[in-house]
């Protein structure tokens, strides 16, 4: 467990220096929380690390590229074609689990309780998509959203699409993972979008098109 302390504060260490730009004070964790933070800082910067090519995954831009094009073709083979009645819940598709969409919140600066995200950048801000998530068993349930390939992209007032902002943060739904979800036991999440705050003014309808396993598209309208 010393070995893993010193990954985790050197993790910790570089994305506050990349990210904030600011000291941040690190709280007292116990082992499990430690694992959790070391499993959301692998996915993060094997996501975002730009000399991949000399490590064990690296993924060519023009791959990237065309995923993206793909998923943007396959939003725009569903648009004619949404199910009213598909939620969120039935996209996750985890048995005993529930994913409630709770509304929207338009900021500029988002706090959590865990992880220091930067203020959203000039001329931006951040939509946050409140989901309540529910385990609805009498058991004790383990949601693990970081290792289950799924995407999210969101149309403002059928915009343009936007794919989803990916954090550190334990509230953020697209990386959530939380071993014990006890029974009946709830919990608020949020989906984040870093977006043109021009694009945010007088919001008329919020569509999320959710990708499963990089092919499967469900579009929903919130």
């Amino acid at each position: 467990m010393k070995f893993k302390r010193q990954i985790l504060c050197g993790i910790l260490l570089t994305l506050c220096i990349s990210l904030t730009g600011c000291g941040t004070k690190l709280l007292e964790m116990t082992d499990d929380e430690e694992e959790q933070v070391v499993l959301y800082a692998a996915k993060v910067v094997s996501k975002f690390n730009r000399a991949q090519d000399k490590g064990y995954s690296y993924v060519d831009p023009s791959k990237k590229a065309s995923k993206v094009e793909q998923q943007e073709t396959n939003a725009t083979d569903t648009d004619d074609n949404v199910d009213s009645g598909m939620t969120l819940t039935d996209a996750i598709g985890i048995e005993g689990m529930t994913f409630t969409y709770q509304g929207y919140d338009v900021v500029t600066s988002f706090t959590t309780q865990d992880v220091a995200i930067p203020d959203a950048d000039p001329g931006c801000a951040y939509l946050l998509l409140k989901i309540q998530a529910q385990n609805t068993t009498d058991k004790s349930l383990t949601v693990d959203l970081l290792n289950h390939p799924i995407d999210y992209s969101v149309f403002v007032n059928d915009g343009e699409p936007v794919e989803c902002t990916t954090t550190l943060s334990m509230e953020d739904l697209s990386t959530y993972y939380k071993q014990d979800f006890g029974a009946k036991e709830t919990d608020d999440v949020v989906l984040i979008f870093h977006m043109k705050q021009d694009s945010l003014q007088d919001i008329t309808s919020i569509k999320l098109d959710v990708t499963v396993e990089g092919d499967m598209v469900y579009a929903i309208s919130l």
